[in-house]
């Protein structure tokens, strides 16, 4: 039990630092460079994430233990949440507020809950060195995610931006020959050379900013398809963890005057 309990922690911390990391940049780049409405789009995930934690943690005492039962929704609610995030575009911030809410709520109710059992279940001399192992874990879990995360986000945007945004452009009236120069210069954001591109009008550039964000739209797609499989395993894990009822009694460990 304490094995899926941890493997089921990492996953989260997997799936967090999803949230974490490309949740903000991605409503940067498609809600930007408008602070306050980024702002309104990311602020949901944080308090849900809080809303998370609070409402397991109390399920955990109410129902005196029901572990498997509150980790199984919150490994759903979780995998469901950050999962529909692939959906997201630059036209529906509400739909990514709402997944992003939902995906939050299934963390916390992994991250901080599946620490507190393992303290239940541990013997009384190892708590502290359980609770240290379970916070490891969980930003052990939260490096290999976000190394596996963003290497597929980086190679779904090279591969996409040169085909959106060079179609955009073309259509926009940028000659087809100054296609790789200017898809250059836009990926290094450098300004001078884009302006010194032939055939360069402000209707090709607006063209491209919104094929760029056509793009990391794909790019953070792939991000949240392979957070399915993670959010898969961790609802199987769940539905094999053992009962910690015969644990939840009211005996104190140490009593600290």
């Amino acid at each position: 039990m304490s094995i899926l309990t941890l493997f089921i922690t990492a996953v989260a911390g997997a799936n967090f630092y999803s949230l974490l990391n490309f949740w903000p940049l991605e409503c940067q780049q498609l809600y930007g460079p408008n602070p306050h409405a980024v702002a309104r789009t990311v602020v949901a995930f944080g308090y849900s994430v809080a809303l998370g934690v609070i409402l397991v943690n109390w399920g955990l005492s109410v129902f005196n233990g029901a572990n498997r039962e509150l980790l199984v929704i919150s490994s759903v609610l979780m995998t469901a949440g950050v999962g529909a995030l692939a959906a997201v575009n630059q036209n529906n911030p509400s739909l990514g507020i709402g997944m992003s809410f939902l995906g939050g709520l299934g963390v916390g109710g992994i991250i901080v809950p599946a620490a507190i059992i393992l303290t239940i279940i541990s013997p009384d001399e190892v708590i502290a060195t359980v609770t240290a192992i379970t916070l490891s874990i969980r930003l052990i879990g939260g490096s290999i995610g976000y190394a596996i995360y963003f290497n597929v986000f980086e190679n779904k945007l090279h591969d996409v931006i040169p085909t959106i945004v060079g179609t955009a452009v073309v259509k926009a009236g940028l000659p087809l020959a100054q296609v790789p120069q200017f898809i250059t210069a836009l990926v290094a954001q450098n300004t001078t050379a884009i302006a010194q591109v032939k055939g360069i009008t402000p209707a090709v550039l607006l063209a491209a900013q919104d094929a760029v964000k056509d793009s990391y739209v794909e790019g953070f797609k792939m991000i949240y398809y392979v957070s399915i499989a993670f959010g898969g395993a961790a609802i199987i894990s769940s539905l094999f963890l053992g009962d910690i009822r015969k644990y939840m009694v009211d005996r104190v460990a140490v009593d600290i005057h």
